[in-house]
């Protein structure tokens, strides 16, 4: 056999320091195809197994140095929360002052060495998986031919909201009950279709426990408040800002630079927070469109119903007339007994 057999390259390459696989002798005797198909493979396998153990190493390096920044911090505060007590026990005039600073920089250290970060998810991430749940409920919405109409719908008994996409463009709503089914399937035709929870009903949750005081009643309210999340809380945009009109039930909020989802992704998490901070705000369904823009990412316009002002006065004022006619009646009845 000559120098340059094949048989003989992988005991050279393993002499010359190369990472490969050492071949057995039960696969020597295999033919000189065998052996070309190996050493072909054994250089991708090789590359893999050395990416995957510089992954785990700086992994590891990662939450090492993360875990010394919170330990130097920790330190840090210990060293300020003793110098105070300290200071407190050497200058009397001040020494209620710095006791205090002391003891909040002993808590402060403690808090930071004991609690442990909290992990973040890239952003990356969310967005692929949220994507393939949205796509699914796209899917079916589409193979069932029903409308693009998004209508969210608050459910008072269980504090929540249902995203009902219905079957026919003059659809009817169908009652609470009948949508916590996914497939709304209801004796009135224009009220059958599909329900989901919304994307935003979990946002809307650590929203609410969020808040310094209680949810906005009114459109104004809500709008700020929305915008305040959407940017500050979650992060989930560079900026947002809100317009509305409590005369015409509408309101809408633009959204520039958004991190998490699309004009196009069905119930994308940015309009739906808004439209299920709207229905549980007004306890009122509402209806979300969104449409993508030039100078911003899209445009969340959530309209509800608003009653006519004349038809309340109509209906108050007929009320008052009954009410009227009935104290009268009343008082005939009254008078005509004393007469008996």
């Amino acid at each position: 056999m000559s120098a340059d057999s094949p048989s003989d390259r992988p005991d050279r390459e393993l002499a010359n320091g190369e990472t490969r696989a050492v071949v057995s002798a039960a696969s020597r005797g295999d033919g000189d195809a065998g052996r070309g198909d190996t050493d072909e493979a054994t250089p991708d396998r090789a590359e893999v197994a050395d990416l995957r153990r510089e992954n785990a190493r700086l992994r590891q390096r990662y939450e090492a140095l993360r875990r010394g920044r919170y330990r130097q911090t920790a330190t840090a505060l210990a060293a300020l929360g003793v110098a105070g007590l300290l200071g407190g026990a050497v200058f009397p005039p001040v020494r209620e002052t710095l006791v205090v600073l002391g003891a909040i920089g002993l808590f402060a250290a403690a808090v930071t060495r004991y609690l442990s970060p909290e992990r973040f998810i890239p952003v990356g991430v969310g967005s692929s998986v949220f994507g393939a749940h949205a796509s699914n409920h796209a899917a079916v919405v589409d193979e069932l031919g029903l409308q693009d109409t998004m209508v969210y719908v608050p459910d008072a008994d269980r504090d929540a909201v249902r995203l009902f996409v219905p079957e026919h463009r003059g659809y009817a709503l169908p009652d609470a009950e009948a949508l916590r089914d996914t497939f709304v399937v209801s004796d009135d035709e224009l009220a059958r279709g599909v329900a989901f929870n919304p994307s935003g009903g979990g946002l809307f949750d650590e929203f609410e426990r969020s808040l310094d005081g209680p949810l906005g009643g009114d459109p104004e309210t809500l709008a700020r408040q929305a915008t305040d999340a959407l940017v500050e809380l979650f992060e989930l945009a560079e900026t947002a800002t809100a317009e509305a009109d409590a005369d015409d039930g509408r309101l809408t909020v633009r959204v520039e630079d958004c991190r998490f989802g699309s004009a196009e992704t069905f119930d994308t998490p940015v309009a739906s927070f808004v439209a299920v901070a709207v229905a549980r705000g007004l306890g009122a369904p509402v209806v979300a469109e969104v449409a993508a823009g030039e100078e911003m990412d899209f445009a969340v316009t959530c309209r509800w119903d608003v009653e006519d002002d004349e038809e309340v006065e109509s209906s108050a004022g007929a009320a008052s007339e009954v009410e009227g006619e009935s104290e009268e009646a009343e008082a005939e009845t009254e008078t005509e007994a004393d007469e008996r």
